[in-house]
């Protein structure tokens, strides 16, 4: 997580570029594992007829299913908003003229939003607290 800095009077003003690529790396390492964790929870109960039959019975295994996939799915619709924002934004540095479109225009807004990426990130982790709880408390308990 730290970068080493080198001391050096000539050394160029750090323009956050450095900060940007570490928040990008993380970004795409979390988007992977909330993705695959989405998809993992599910898959368990199609090769797992125990676990899938004990939550039926406890009548929580449609809401663990779609709270599982509701969390990957905010990742994706997050992936998704990224890709086509900054695409239009890099667009536009080669395309002078695109840059007075209305496309452009949202997307340049999109690409400036980081509560976005927050609010999903948050709604991931609450569907897959929630379905994580659900499991625990079948299992735990017995239902």
């Amino acid at each position: 997580m730290s970068r080493k800095r080198t001391s050096n009077a000539h050394e160029e003003s750090d323009d956050g570029s450095a900060s940007f690529q570490t928040y990008f790396e993380y970004n795409r390492v979390l988007r992977t594992w909330f993705v695959a964790f989405g998809i993992g929870g599910p898959a368990l109960f199609l090769v797992n007829d125990a676990v899938a039959r004990r939550l039926a019975d406890a009548r929580e295994l449609e809401l663990v299913v779609v709270l599982f996939l509701a969390g990957a799915a905010a990742q994706v619709i997050g992936a998704l908003t990224n890709k086509v924002a900054n695409w239009y934004v890099y667009l536009a540095s080669v395309d002078e003229t695109f840059r007075q479109t209305v496309r452009y225009r949202v997307a340049e807004r999109l690409v400036e939003q980081f509560w976005i990426d927050i609010v999903l990130d948050i709604m991931t982790i609450a569907a897959f607290g929630w379905a994580g709880w659900l499991m625990f408390t079948v299992f735990a308990t017995g239902h």
